[in-house]
């Protein structure tokens, strides 16, 4: 398999194993994913709210927030083509693991959604590998909009990060990045395996 290099350094590296585990129950993975997408147009969408004052900023979580609403879109037409259902959101451990550690307000939230994105463009990436020969998700179509996902949440990825450095600095960002990415790994670390990207 070739190697992965993730958009930001992530500090614990997911075996690819987790992706046959993921797979086990594609409607549960997909109905969670749905969910994801849907929260993550809202983080961009209150993001954008908190940087109101910088009209660059404000276009760029605006596009973001599209796109994260197209994706939760396309998988909800999905889950209904492979005649599932969407199943009720459990909640994101992960995510709320990590907004528990927030001290530094605006610069955090930046940060966690940087690296959520990165995470989750890992783990796409993952999967759009083991998927290939899946019954459901290895038709190319998916295994293409697989492909789509991992490359936007990288791109949303760098969009958070940069954001974060314009608005604090880079030093600034930057120092904090490398304690977020020790508590991120220590986070993911901690979770179990399920059928969700997270």
């Amino acid at each position: 398999m070739t190697t992965f290099t993730p958009p930001l350094a992530l500090r614990a590296e997911t075996p690819a194993a987790w992706a046959e585990a993921a797979l086990a129950d594609p409607e549960a993975l997909l109905s969670d994913h749905a969910h994801c997408e849907k929260k993550a147009a809202l983080t961009a969408m209150n993001l954008a709210r908190h940087l109101g004052d910088q009209a660059h900023a404000s276009r760029l979580l605006t596009r973001l927030a599209d796109e994260e609403l197209d994706h939760y879109r396309r998988v909800l037409e999905g889950i209904q083509d492979f005649g599932w259902t969407l199943r009720p959101d459990r909640g994101n451990a992960y995510a709320q693991g990590l907004h528990q550690l927030v001290s530094k307000g605006l610069l955090d939230q930046l940060l966690i959604a940087a690296l959520i994105e990165a995470r989750s463009c890992e783990r796409l990436w993952l999967l759009e590998r083991a998927a290939a020969g899946h019954p459901a998700l290895g038709a190319a179509p998916w295994l293409a909009f697989l492909l789509e996902l991992e490359r936007c949440e990288a791109g949303h990825a760098h969009a958070y990060l940069s954001l974060a450095e314009d608005r604090f600095g880079r030093e600034v960002a930057r120092k904090r990045l490398d304690w977020w990415l020790d508590r991120e790994a220590e986070t993911i670390l901690a979770l179990p395996w399920r059928s969700a990207v997270h």
